[in-house]
C-alpha cells in the first residue's frame, strides 16, 4: 500500500478500508405485509360504521 493522506505508511482504515455496498432502501422493494392488510382492512371497516352511523343519524 501506498503512503495514504494522513501520514501513514501502511494506510488508516479511513484511505485504505473496505468499501461497504450501501444499504438497500424499503422503498425498492414494496411488499405489503399482512399488518399493512388487516391495517388497511380495519380503516375500511370504521370508515363503513361510521358512514352508517351518520346514516343513522340523519346528519
Amino acid at each position: 500500500m501506498s503512503e495514504c493522506k494522513h501520514g501513514l505508511k501502511t494506510g488508516c482504515s479511513y484511505c485504505h478500508g473496505t468499501k461497504t455496498p450501501p444499504p438497500r432502501q424499503a422503498a425498492q422493494k414494496k411488499r405489503m405485509s399482512p399488518l399493512s392488510r388487516l391495517g388497511d382492512k380495519m380503516n375500511d371497516r370504521m370508515t363503513a360504521l361510521k358512514r352508517r352511523l351518520r346514516e343513522l343519524r340523519g346528519e
